[in-house]
């Protein structure tokens, strides 16, 4: 099977076109708040999605967006970390979502030491999972900034955070850095190779691929990240995340209204993740 195809979407709108054209996942966001990096959605959002489609629904849980001071991201009060657990609580209660569908959420809290040195939150994100039951959960793109090097030893520990939070993917661009996941093909590479093996125990950690994947890279990144693993397993741990924005500077530029996105694009992702040989 092709790997998991995943989309993060702004409104009912855009949902049905995506899965319409090929889409087997989505991130639900905020209306008007991906110049923001997404945002919690509200509940009428999430349930007119949870209307329009039937693929599985990951929703997002994050108070705001960067700090305009420049401080690190995903660093949050504890007045916002409440607010996060009252959110993930009110979508549990609601009833919108289906754990044997696969729905859940994603998330991200960091930490600083004295000398502001970042790591995961494991004891916040802990709580976040646990509140969630049999939902999924997943560490969005804050992972990206505790990568360090980006070598074997870094990689191995990262993902034995993860697994101490008790989630069950993760989101991530292998790095920080501007030109996204193709920039850190090879970190990817060995989270996927590492996640395998743990995989191999029944320790399970999706490796969610996003951060500028675009159906003119998606190949070439697929063929590096999976080179070595092509299989059935590995397939199922790996997944892509593309935000296929008809227009991303239109979003930038005019919130909720430039937040439309290209079918053409996510059917060229969709042929091209049929096409690999896994």
């Amino acid at each position: 099977m092709p790997p998991v195809f995943e989309i993060p979407v702004f409104s009912a709108a855009a949902a049905a076109v995506v899965v319409d054209h090929g889409a087997t996942r989505l991130e639900i966001n905020r209306a008007g708040s991906y110049v923001a990096g997404g945002l919690t959605p509200t509940l009428a959002e999430v349930e007119s999605i949870s209307k329009a489609v039937c693929v599985p629904l990951r929703v997002m849980i994050r108070p705001r967006g960067p700090p305009s001071s420049g401080e690190p991201d995903f660093l949050y009060s504890d007045t916002e970390f409440q607010q996060m657990c009252h959110e993930l609580d009110a979508f549990v209660a609601s009833g919108l979502l289906q754990p044997a569908r696969g729905d859940g959420f994603v998330f991200g809290i960091l930490k600083s030491d004295r000398d502001g040195h970042l790591s995961v939150d494991v004891d916040r994100n802990r709580q976040l999972v646990q509140a969630a039951g049999p939902y999924a959960c997943v560490i969005h793109r804050a992972f990206d900034l505790v990568l360090g090097d980006g070598g074997e030893a870094a990689v191995k520990e990262a993902l034995r955070v993860l697994h101490e939070c008790g989630c069950t993917g993760v989101l991530t661009a292998g790095g920080p850095g501007s030109r996204g996941a193709i920039e850190h093909a090879g970190t990817l590479q060995k989270l996927v190779a590492t996640g395998r093996a743990a995989n191999a125990s029944s320790k399970h950690i999706e490796i969610v691929i996003g951060g500028g994947v675009r159906s003119s890279n998606v190949g070439l990144l697929a063929g590096k990240v999976l080179t070595g693993s092509c299989s059935a397993s590995s397939s199922s741990l790996v997944a892509f995340h593309s935000s296929c924005l008809a227009d991303a500077a239109a979003a930038i530029n005019h919130g909720a209204e430039g937040e439309s996105v290209s079918g053409d694009e996510v059917a060229q992702i969709r042929d091209v993740l049929a096409s690999l040989n896994v």
